[in-house]
């Protein structure tokens, strides 16, 4: 059996990472819409929406590894740290990792989709640029 304070603490963590990443996946697909919809405002909103909770799974992830090496589990993927644990831990663990692996699966997706979006937006503003002369005043600039 383990440090039970720190295998609590490890669970806490990853419950904490699973419910930041799916508040990440909400933002990322009101990010898709919005960049969909050619809504900068609502993209510059979204955008600073999103910075505390990175940083908050930056946070959670950090705590996350530090309670792995204390259990002795430095380094070790999901299913290795499953093989080593008790089955009671492994009832606690496994739908957790199975959660948070999930959840960043979506959230890939999502931000994969996301880009997608942005680069058509950016060839949209492109070929915008492109067709419109460049004012006589500001010729000089882009020598």
């Amino acid at each position: 059996m383990t440090d039970s304070a720190a295998f609590n603490d490890f669970t806490k963590a990853l419950t904490g990472q699973v419910s930041v990443v799916k508040k990440l996946i909400r933002l990322e697909r009101e990010l898709t819409a919005a960049a969909s919809h050619d809504d900068p405002k609502k993209l510059d909103v979204l955008v600073k929406e999103a910075q505390p909770d990175l940083y908050n799974f930056r946070s959670l992830e950090k705590k996350r590894i530090q309670l792995a090496e204390r259990l002795g589990w430095k380094g070790l993927r999901f299913s290795q740290i499953l093989a080593l644990v008790s089955e009671e831990e492994k009832s606690v663990l496994s739908p957790l990792f199975e959660d948070l692996k999930e959840a960043l699966e979506i959230l890939k997706e999502s931000q994969e989709s996301a880009e997608r979006i942005m680069h058509i937006r950016l060839n949209d503003v492109n070929a915008a640029i492109s067709t419109n002369k460049i004012p006589k005043a500001f010729q000089d600039t882009l020598a």
